[in-house]
């Protein structure tokens, strides 16, 4: 039982590759045009999409053994509809966007997410004011990003959608003035409060954390009632584990930053502070491990300020583009292991076409590091909770057994035919410290503007237990989809 809360600091704790990288779905950055319509009109758009999956390899955390899977019938499948309005109003000075989703999870479990979007923008010469609960990407990069800090992540589905559909909106105000020369813009954001990090609750893309922590509940509530007190008795019966998630719907938990971004030449660049948090817990075990089994740990969302560069230009046929982000928390010396201490991340890469058909390879680096991991070792003070200090480094919420950097490589390489009417894609992710690799094939077919049939996939390699995706390394899959606009 003890062992098993003192894991929670690594449960918790490890499970922030999130953090680290981002999905490589969208090959946009953000572009705001200033102005507006010159008479009013509404327009209406949507989408329809359903997908199907079909998962190659059997879930072993519900135990199953190899018997039961003896023929391509008994694999695991699941058939996703879901569908999208878009409604647009446009002014002389002013102008609004609704996006509504439809979709299992949004009706059932996330009804505040069938309003997507929605954004409303004034223009006032060279000011324009938005306002809604909206998605804003701050950086350069193509697909990965380490300074879009506003917007938390949906991964419920892993890290499968779209990097755009992946985000979740938030309500905030947005503000950006444009200046006279070489295309200066300023911008500032600010939001009440902050949305989370999302993960399944339950299904194959649940996190163990959750799961452990589930379990731990399950063995440790009930002593509450043994106490024999009319307190230990109530908080047995009303606990729930989400109870220890902070409600991040308070002021506490708000945002705010500025983003400088100009040209100069062919190279574009930009300047930015982020003020916020992290979108994912890290746990306090301190009144765990001083009175034992029956405590439950502390879980926080830790601040954090970003100190952010960004870069993208021309060289020849290679378009380059980076990010630099200083991350500044509450343990500068790095001696709390209850708190993030401060970090570098980065993103290097190029995209370039290939004279060969309509092939584009475009390969990034991104990465990040963690200062002063090695001081808990050093720190005074811990012998009080009764542990010797190189297994308090364990429970570090910075702590890895692969060390303190984590790079990961990303290539993709498309191509198309036919006049764009088949265009087949491939994207493979490689972590380098820790060994995983993530490959996602994906060939589509356009027989119209607006129909699209897609044939895609997941394959996933851990190369230990150590992997950082080593919980779902029996989760690759077969993807069928059936996409139309109107």
């Amino acid at each position: 039982m003890k062992n098993k809360i003192f894991a929670l600091a690594m449960i918790f704790c490890s499970f922030a590759f999130a953090q680290d990288f981002d999905d490589w779905g969208s090959f946009s950055d953000d572009t705001d045009g200033f102005g507006g319509g010159s008479s009013p009109s509404i327009t209406f758009s949507g989408e329809g999409e359903l997908q199907g999956r079909m998962y190659l390899d059997k879930p072993e955390y519900e135990g199953q053994k190899d018997s039961d899977y003896d023929s391509v019938s008994d694999f695991p499948v699941t058939a996703t509809p879901s569908a999208k309005l878009g409604i647009n109003f446009s002014g002389s000075n002013v102008d609004a966007d609704v996006q509504l989703k439809f979709d299992e999870s949004a009706i059932k479990d996330y009804p505040q997410d069938v309003i997507d979007e929605l954004t409303i923008r004034g223009y006032f010469g060279k000011l324009k004011l938005e306002a809604g609960k909206m998605k804003v990407i701050w950086g350069k990069g193509d697909k990965l990003h380490v300074l879009d800090n506003f917007n938390a992540d949906d991964y419920t589905d892993f890290i499968v959608p779209e990097y755009i559909d992946r985000r979740l909106s938030t309500p905030m105000f947005r503000a950006l003035y444009s200046f006279e020369k070489n295309d200066l813009r300023l911008e500032g954001i600010w939001t009440p409060y902050m949305e989370k990090d999302r993960f399944a609750t339950d299904g194959i893309w649940t996190p163990a954390s959750y799961t452990e922590l589930k379990n731990s509940i399950t063995e440790i509530a009930p002593s509450w009632a043994t106490s024999g007190t009319a307190a230990g008795l109530m908080a047995a019966a009303q606990f729930d584990q989400d109870d220890l998630y902070p409600d991040t719907q308070k002021l506490k938990y708000t945002q705010a930053g500025l983003r400088l971004t100009g040209t100069f030449g062919s190279f574009d660049w930009g300047a930015s502070y982020y003020y916020g948090h992290y979108k994912q817990p890290s746990a306090d075990l301190s009144a765990t491990i001083l009175s034992g089994k029956t405590a439950m740990p502390s879980l926080d969302y830790d601040w954090k300020q970003t100190f952010g560069l960004e870069a993208a230009t021309v060289l020849g046929r290679f378009n380059l583009r980076g990010e630099f982000a200083y991350n500044l928390t509450d343990d500068v010396a790095g001696d709390n292991p209850w708190v993030h201490n401060n970090s570098i991340a980065w993103l290097a890469g190029f995209d370039v076409d290939i004279p060969v058909n309509n092939i584009n390879i475009n390969i990034q680096e991104t990465g990040t590091y963690i200062f002063k991991g090695d001081k808990i070792d050093d720190a005074e003070g811990f012998s009080s909770y009764g542990v010797m200090k190189s297994a308090l480094k364990s429970y570090d919420v910075d702590y890895d057994k692969n060390g303190y950097t984590n790079n990961k490589l990303v290539v993709n390489i498309t191509d198309s035919w036919m006049n764009d009417k088949i265009a087949p894609e491939v994207t493979a992710l490689w972590g380098i410290e820790r060994g995983d690799l993530v490959v996602q094939p994906k060939i589509a077919y356009k027989p119209n503007g607006n129909l699209t049939l897609t044939l895609s996939g997941m394959y996933i390699h851990c190369k230990d237990e150590d992997s950082e995706f080593y919980e779902w390394k029996d989760n690759s899959f077969i993807n069928v989809g059936v996409n139309c606009k109107f």
